[in-house]
């Protein structure tokens, strides 16, 4: 398997543009959703059909597909776990995804037609996953404490 490490990992980085891209525009549009007036039956249902086929056409898939191909990686060179940049960048990963799971809640309660949060609530939510971006990409690039 080890000779397909690099494909692993260009899949891997494929996924994760893809989940990011998915997750940041995620956000977006629940705070256009949070900020619709419900007087707008139309710009409603379509921020609902957005959101949901967003989440599971690509968000929640290319989520998966960065675990699988991450694990992978990991099972090829179980050394990786023994660094504590690798600890940081795990850590923040798990925080992204619960990142991912709160927006597909919040997806799922808005295309229900319950209460979601403020927009402004969201716009504070969608700074977390670039953060935690930013903080994976120095993990994994400058490899502090290696």
């Amino acid at each position: 398997m080890i000779e397909w490490y690099r494909e692993i990992l260009a899949l891997h980085v494929v996924a994760i543009i893809s989940w990011m891209a998915g997750i940041l525009y995620l956000y977006r549009l629940l705070v256009y959703a949070a900020e619709s007036s419900k007087d707008h039956e139309k710009v409603e249902s379509l921020l609902q059909i957005m959101s949901r086929r967003l989440l599971k056409a690509i968000t929640l898939p290319a989520m998966v597909v960065s675990w699988i191909a991450g694990l992978t990686m990991i099972s090829i060179n179980p050394g990786l776990l023994s660094m504590p940049w690798m600890h940081v960048k795990l850590t923040s990963v798990v925080l992204l995804s619960g990142f991912t799971m709160y927006a597909g809640k919040q997806v799922r309660l808005f295309n229900e037609g319950k209460p979601i949060l403020s927009g402004k609530a969201f716009r504070f939510l969608n700074e977390a996953p670039t953060l935690l971006m930013i903080i994976i990409v120095i993990m994994v690039i400058v490899r502090p404490w290696a």
